[in-house]
């Protein structure tokens, strides 16, 4: 994410990137490596989207930030870039890309 168009856009009002599963959002955050689960925390904590403690366990407050950047990115994008929280393969990608830092601007 672009830390800097995060930290300094409003937050959307209401969920547009649609619905999601908890269970695969847990699953996913679960296989990453303990480094990978506490990089996507210091990520998100970065962003201003998680203030709790980085300890690369999946609770209410990481599935809440993850959730709240998957929106962000499809509300800055007005729609353009929308992260599938309801695959696999879709909750893996976003965790992944999460987990590698902030995309250079």
């Amino acid at each position: 994410m672009n830390r800097r168009a995060i930290a300094f856009a409003p937050a959307p009002h209401r969920r547009t990137a649609g619905a999601y599963r908890p269970d695969l959002l847990e699953t996913g955050f679960g296989r990453l490596d303990p480094d990978q689960r506490a990089a996507v925390q210091a990520e998100l904590r970065e962003v201003g989207l998680y203030a709790a403690r980085i300890d690369g366990a999946f609770g209410p407050a990481t599935e809440a930030a993850l959730v709240q950047g998957a929106d962000y990115l499809a509300w800055t994008t007005r729609g353009a870039m929308r992260v599938d929280l309801n695959t696999p393969r879709g909750v893996s990608v976003y965790l992944r890309e999460l987990s590698l830092g902030p995309v250079p601007a």
